[in-house]
């Protein structure tokens, strides 16, 4: 009989993982959903299947690899250490290693990090993106002439709507500027400021590398959220269970589209996922105007 394809479910790991190597133990299902999905789904192939948690040790990933080397390692790291700007770089492991992966390439997941250079790739293929100025650390340059507010100022490297917070939406030059020196001085981030997309917001999952398969739309709902405050996905938005309950935001699949419009998000989200490069699977966050104009906003 053919052997089980071995299948290495690599994951970050907040804390210094058990020395016995037990990450099974560890999974609650309650804060590891995902990865218990995956193992699920992964044993139900019948693939053989290890676990190993990386929090901020290369070298228990090269003991693993080398004591039990994988046919494919299941990507689902997203930091090192705790930080968010390593993900790429544990994924370049793998490729040193000659470890065949899933998702996307060590160098792609470095550029989607980047929403700036994403926004430039994105423009020349006719996806709008929202208008943007950045800010790095240290420099003098402190003009917003160019943009209409109201704006968002968004961490430049961060994802999962980490600094993301009510004061992120500005509706002057100066409330803009006060919450990018926060960025500056106390996240330690380049500042990333775009104008608002007023609209409805949605997630458009796509899955392949020759060819490609746009999944069924996603949607953030603000069901009770009061009418004078910004509707986007703040942290809390995303990711505090009572915040969310309190004022009605869910995800769930989108309500109806106008005709046309549902067939032209799943164009542009092909045609984003070739520009940069994506493999494996991805996902865009995309604002839709009352006017049905559709801008990319992250990759």
């Amino acid at each position: 009989m053919k052997k089980p394809l071995k299948v290495l479910l690599a994951f970050d790991f907040p804390v210094p993982p058990p020395e016995e190597g037990n990450f099974r133990n560890e999974l609650n299902p309650e804060d590891w959903r995902c990865e218990q999905n995956i193992i699920n789904a992964l044993n139900g192939l019948e693939y053989d299947v290890r676990l190993i948690g990386i929090h901020d040790s290369i070298r228990r990933l090269q003991v693993e690899i080398r004591r039990n080397r994988p046919d494919i390692v299941f990507n689902s790291i997203e930091s090192y250490d705790n930080v968010r700007d390593q993900e790429a770089n544990v994924a370049g492991v793998f490729e040193l290693l000659g470890i065949p992966y899933t998702g996307s390439r060590a160098s792609v997941l470095h550029l989607c990090r980047n929403k700036m250079l994403t926004k430039r790739i994105l423009s020349p293929h006719r996806i709008r993106v929202p208008n943007f100025v950045l800010l790095p650390k240290g420099s003098k340059k402190r003009s917003l002439r160019s943009l209409k507010f109201p704006v968002i100022v968004k961490p430049l490297g961060f994802e999962g709507s980490e600094g993301m917070v009510n004061k992120s939406f500005a509706e002057s030059s100066e409330s803009a500027l006060e919450r990018v020196d926060f960025l500056h001085d106390n996240l330690k981030s380049d500042a990333l400021v775009e104008e608002f997309i007023e609209g409805r917001e949605f997630y458009s999952g796509v899955l392949g590398n020759d060819r490609l398969t746009v999944l069924p739309l996603r949607e953030m709902f603000f069901k009770n959220f009061p009418e004078d405050r910004a509707k986007f996905a703040t942290f809390k938005a995303k990711w505090d269970s009572d915040f969310r309950y309190k004022w009605g935001i869910t995800n769930s699949f989108s309500a109806p589209l106008p005709d046309g419009v549902e067939k032209k998000i799943a164009k542009i989200s092909r045609t984003a996922y070739r520009a940069l490069g994506l493999t494996g699977f991805g996902r865009l966050d995309l604002r839709l105007t009352s006017d049905n104009e559709i801008y990319v906003l992250e990759v």
